[in-house]
């Protein structure tokens, strides 16, 4: 935004540079100033849409993982209705993206990922109490 606003600017510059100097046809002038301003206008207006976009995706990418979390937490609250869970879930908080491919896939990454780092997380739990289980059994041996 910065950018548009200097360019204007300069933009600007020229323009009132060229009127002020003597240019011998005002009217001329005149619209290359009105025409300028009408560039600008109209590139600016495309920057901020432009920036809206990208500031509309992430949210919907930021609500997408949101909801993944959500979805891969379903398993661990309520084991036995998980459907129930993940419904109420998009119905409430996420019924604006409910259509939205891009939400979908990107829903689906983020609870794959949610599942897989749950399992790796359950298969060092499960290999610590094992190895804790191995040297209580070693340490009691010993002590015979």
């Amino acid at each position: 935004m910065k950018k548009v606003l200097s360019f204007f600017g300069a933009a600007l510059f020229v323009a009132a540079m060229t009127v002020s100097c003597g240019n011998n046809k005002p009217a001329e002038a005149e619209e290359a100033v009105d025409q300028t301003i009408e560039n600008m206008a109209e590139e600016a207006n495309t920057v901020a849409s432009d920036v809206t976009v990208d500031m509309d995706k992430q949210a919907m990418l930021d609500a997408a993982a949101e909801a993944g979390r959500a979805k891969c937490n379903c398993y661990k609250t309520d084991a036995a209705s998980v459907e129930a869970c993940i419904k109420s879930i998009l119905n409430q908080s996420y019924a604006a993206y409910q259509d939205n491919e891009e939400f979908k896939a990107a829903m689906e990454a983020e609870f794959n990922a949610c599942v897989k780092e749950k399992v790796a997380d359950a298969a060092k739990d499960a290999a610590n109490e094992g190895i804790k289980k191995g040297a209580e059994a070693l340490s009691n041996a010993l002590k015979k």
